[in-house]
């Protein structure tokens, strides 16, 4: 049994590296949502140098956690990325949001495959945020 050779190359569409992404909307904000990830890195690395930074202060001399409040937290550059992880995490969090009756699918009861309605699942989700930051804020006021 022999096989017939096809000398005919398949067309391969050209994809730019660097830019794919900008041609399509839908790409667009993909990236940007992924992109997120790095002022997530960086609001975590700033919260793990101040447990650092803590952890060096806890033999009674609060110096070096001072430092990281006054100096490095209250440095315009630092705020300008806070400011910028807080506005990256917001649009994760409502990309995100609108992603979630998609991904999960809650049914009324377990004898019937009506699903509960999607803006049901979003105003849930928002509320638990909603309820988390005014339990966060009490307690960060409370310390005061």
């Amino acid at each position: 049994m022999s096989e017939a050779k096809s000398f005919r190359k398949p067309y391969i569409r050209p994809v730019s590296a660097t830019t794919w992404w900008l041609k399509n909307p839908f790409y667009t904000k993909y990236m940007l949502r992924e992109g997120t990830a790095v002022m997530a890195l960086f609001a975590t690395l700033e919260i793990v140098f101040g447990v650092f930074m803590f952890a060096l202060s806890t033999d009674g001399d609060p110096q070096c956690y001072m430092w990281w409040v006054r100096s490095f937290l209250g440095n315009p550059v630092i705020i300008l990325l806070n400011i910028l992880a807080l506005g990256a995490q917001i649009f994760h969090m409502i990309t995100w949001f609108n992603l979630m009756p998609k991904a999960v699918r809650l049914f009324m009861n377990k004898n019937s495959t009506e699903r509960v309605p999607d803006a049901v699942t979003k105003i849930g989700l928002y509320c638990a945020v909603a309820g988390a930051t005014v339990v966060i804020l009490v307690a960060a006021f409370a310390t005061m």
